[in-house]
């Protein structure tokens, strides 16, 4: 598994979405990390995060 911070995580789910490529729920944090998770088909997961607009 890897997580990897970016920033347009909204824009980054978009363009999963129109290349048809599902993703988990999108979870929100105490602290404001938003974090989701894309699964394969083999079941390897690339998990990605955006931290709190300061």
């Amino acid at each position: 598994m890897l997580t990897i911070g970016i920033d347009g995580l909204d824009a980054l789910l978009a363009g999963l979405a129109e290349r048809g490529i599902a993703h988990g729920p999108v979870k929100t944090y105490a602290n404001g990390v938003r974090h989701v998770t894309v699964l394969d088909p083999d079941g390897n997961s690339l998990s990605f995060a955006e931290a709190p607009n300061e």
